[in-house]
């Protein structure tokens, strides 16, 4: 399928604020812009830190900064905060805490086998936005159970490499059909609902995934 729009790493590690990175900021720059992407999102773990940013004032590529939230019950992956909770908050709560800062909320990685997923308490959760439906760093099987929970719910489908070294950035990614400049427009974007996974094909195109339930 032809690229338009933007190609965008959601869900990528560097190793100043995610100690189980082994990659750099500057690193992921340069695999992102390797592997075709337009721009990616660093999303530490409970942190909204951006280490080495001195690296965007020298190349021209985008990096926005989301969270990977480890809360009670599992991972979610949250973008236009300014602050975090000060104590670890159960899914709910965390939830609640990004809905009333207007920003977007995503289940991360909820059926990984070896836990950190929100699994079969997705259904329960108020005002969720998205699940993260292709993640990196999980099976075929553990995507599938994703895909199908996030039609069945009718939620926002992301996609994420979940990268901790460079060579598994743009794995998987988003596919926005307009150009996205800021946070504001990146939390817009995936509101909107017209945002879909997309994956990278060994030819180094990515293809796009658009038969969700549409919003």
């Amino acid at each position: 399928m032809e690229k338009a729009g933007m190609i965008i790493d959601l869900h990528v590690h560097e190793n100043i604020f995610s100690p189980c990175s082994r990659m750099s900021l500057e690193d992921a720059v340069t695999f992102a812009q390797y592997r075709g992407l337009d721009a990616l999102c660093i999303t530490n773990h409970n942190n909204l830190h951006l280490a080495g940013s001195e690296v965007l004032r020298t190349v021209n590529f985008p990096v926005f900064v989301g969270v990977e939230m480890s809360t009670l019950q599992g991972d979610i992956l949250a973008f236009g905060l300014e602050s975090l909770p000060l104590f670890r908050p159960t899914a709910q709560e965390f939830i609640d805490f990004v809905a009333d800062r207007n920003g977007f909320s995503c289940a991360a990685h909820p059926f990984r086998v070896w836990g950190s997923g929100l699994g079969l308490c997705l259904d329960r959760l108020r005002a969720l936005d998205g699940v993260e439906v292709f993640n990196g760093g999980n099976d075929d099987a553990a995507n599938r159970r994703a895909v199908q929970a996030c039609e069945d719910l009718g939620l926002v489908p992301l996609g994420g490499s979940d990268a901790h070294c460079g060579p598994d950035i743009g794995r998987y990614a988003t596919w926005f059909p307009e150009p996205v400049t800021s946070m504001v427009e990146l939390i817009q974007a995936m509101k909107s609902g017209r945002c879909r996974p997309a994956m990278r094909s060994p030819d180094g195109t990515y293809r796009i995934k658009k038969n969700f339930t549409e919003r």
